[in-house]
């Protein structure tokens, strides 16, 4: 199971790394570079939650290799990819691949795991995928630096094999749901309004807020998705039960992993590019610079899996957004300043707060989950990470570019300050209070916990 969040972990780390490169052969613009890795998170943010719905229909391991199977195939098309178009193409599928993948793993992990252990389990489930992570950054920028970009996207093939390989032979049993009609319309609903929504928000951060089809995008999309949630919550067999998320604890868990993917996916894309581009980093360097924020997190996880198990969620997730929040407005004094050391104080600092609250919220929230269900409730969590992500990308470049430059220039990458990265680094500040605030009223004490479900 640990095979897939390590091919997305390893993935994302990466691409941050070797984006400048990519650029440079495959003659990127700004604005499909941020489609690179958009298209990526959008397709997993749209398609994740019916992903775990398809994990609950079809049997999470065979959803497991399905997606497997076609991240390892996207992946061969990234390194293979001739152009742009082509590669933004293979990067929209591996999203989709991800969305299949990753809700039927970690629901997995819980169902085999009793009540007691899913705190540990889940700690080692993220762990060995965070050493990915955090090799990542090394590995990518010495196969960038000495030998080519391509080689990012073919490490994914070996893993997706071993991890297929190992389904096949311990023959887990693959659990299903009880059968529900599937409502085709609302699905395209989601799939057309989350990407609407999404890319206007991008549209107006590169060329201005003055831009009406950016605003046309987004109306239209915000819409479409509250329509999709009208039609899901009034439903008696809905497609995917956003009913789930009337659950205090889990909402809580869910937009909390919401923003502390909005505020990672930030750092990792854009602390790569301000390390090469302002501070005269090479690719090797960046990605060793990035390690600060990688390290803690490997070294705290399991400590945190022991403390949800002893003492619940609310512990470890209030202690750990406290040190995201320190931690990114110490990043934030870094990047104004051009200071590495300060800079890599507050990626430590900030890595310690995701190692306490990112392990613990995930447990917490599928723990929450009817058995049947937890497929399902899998995918809206990861939905709102990948949102997170999505948004995040697509804000930062609207604070960076919109806000802050004085003209909005289709270039807009030239244009860029270390001024303008600081004040998108200066956003993750308000997300991490924001998180903070919501996880304080919704997080709750061990002794008011539901029963566990020990299924």
């Amino acid at each position: 199971m640990t095979g897939s969040l390590s091919m997305i972990m390893l993935d994302s780390t990466v691409l941050g790394v070797a984006l400048p490169s990519i650029r440079q052969e495959l003659q990127f613009d700004h604005s499909s570079l941020a489609w690179a890795v958009n298209g990526y998170l959008l397709a997993m943010a749209s398609w994740v939650a019916i992903g775990g719905r398809l994990g609950d229909w079809m049997g999470r391991i065979n959803a497991f290799r399905l997606g497997m199977i076609g991240f390892m195939i996207a992946s061969i098309g990234c390194a293979l990819a001739p152009t742009a178009l082509v590669f933004i193409a293979a990067r929209i599928i591996q999203g989709i691949c991800a969305g299949t993948m990753q809700p039927a793993s970690s629901a997995i992990v819980i169902d085999i795991y009793p009540a007691k252990q899913r705190g540990r389990a889940m700690a080692t489930y993220a762990g060995i995928s965070l050493l990915f992570m955090a090799g990542g950054p090394l590995i990518g920028g010495a196969l960038v630096q000495f030998a080519s970009w391509h080689w990012c996207f073919w490490l994914n093939v070996p893993i997706a094999l071993i991890s297929i390989s190992l389904t096949l032979t311990l023959r887990m049993q693959s659990i299903r749901a009880t059968a529900r009609k599937t409502d085709w319309l609302s699905i395209l609903i989601l799939l057309a309004g989350t990407p609407l929504l999404v890319s206007g928000l991008q549209e107006l951060g590169l060329h201005g807020l003055m831009t009406k089809p950016a605003w046309v995008s987004i109306v239209i999309g915000g819409v479409l998705l509250f329509i999709f949630a009208h039609r899901q919550l009034q439903s008696t067999q809905p497609t995917i039960d956003l009913r789930l998320f009337r659950d205090r604890g889990l909402f809580g868990n869910a937009f909390l992993l919401l923003c502390v993917s909005f505020i990672n996916v930030g750092q990792g894309i854009y602390g790569s590019f301000y390390m090469q581009t302002f501070l005269g980093f090479t690719p090797m360097q960046a990605g060793l610079g990035t390690l600060p924020l990688l390290v803690p997190v490997l070294g705290i996880i399991h400590f945190t899996g022991r403390m949800y198990d002893n003492h619940g969620p609310r512990r470890p997730i209030m202690l750990g957004l406290c040190f995201v929040l320190i931690g990114t407005v110490i990043e934030t004094i870094g990047v104004f300043a051009l200071s590495y050391p300060i800079l890599a104080i507050g990626m430590a600092v900030l890595g310690l707060g995701c190692g306490f609250a990112m392990s613990p919220a995930n447990a917490d929230s599928l723990s929450r989950a009817p058995i049947a269900q937890r497929g399902e409730a899998s995918g809206l969590v990861q939905m709102m990470r990948q949102f997170g992500s999505t948004i995040g990308i697509a804000l930062m470049v609207l604070v960076m570019h919109g806000l802050t430059s004085p003209i909005a220039q289709e270039n807009a990458a030239s244009t860029l300050t270390a001024r303008d990265i600081g004040f998108g680094f200066g956003l993750h500040v308000i997300v991490a209070l924001t998180a903070f605030v919501v996880a304080y009223f919704c997080i709750q004490r061990m002794e008011d916990l539901p029963v566990a479900n020990s299924g």
